[in-house]
């Protein structure tokens, strides 16, 4: 069961499932938002509220840096 840690409105949610963490962070586009969600990896899983911060706006802003991986259905 997916289980959310940490929530920063209009920016992240950190979620834990069967011992893996993921990021949702969300996207602004004009006139829609949307959320994608990424795996966490190395340091990245020991992450505090102000680096999550950071790492949400660095994978908005670099996109294709994270692009693989994303999570998707």
């Amino acid at each position: 069961m997916k289980k959310e840690i940490m929530k920063h409105n209009w920016n992240f949610i950190l979620y834990e499932e069967n011992g893996k963490k993921t990021i949702d962070v969300a996207f602004y586009k004009s006139y829609f938002d949307f959320s994608r969600e990424f795996k966490l990896e190395g340091d990245e899983l020991n992450y505090d509220f102000e680096q999550l911060k950071k790492l949400a706006e660095d994978i908005r802003n670099n996109y294709e840096k994270y692009k693989n991986r994303e999570i998707t259905l």
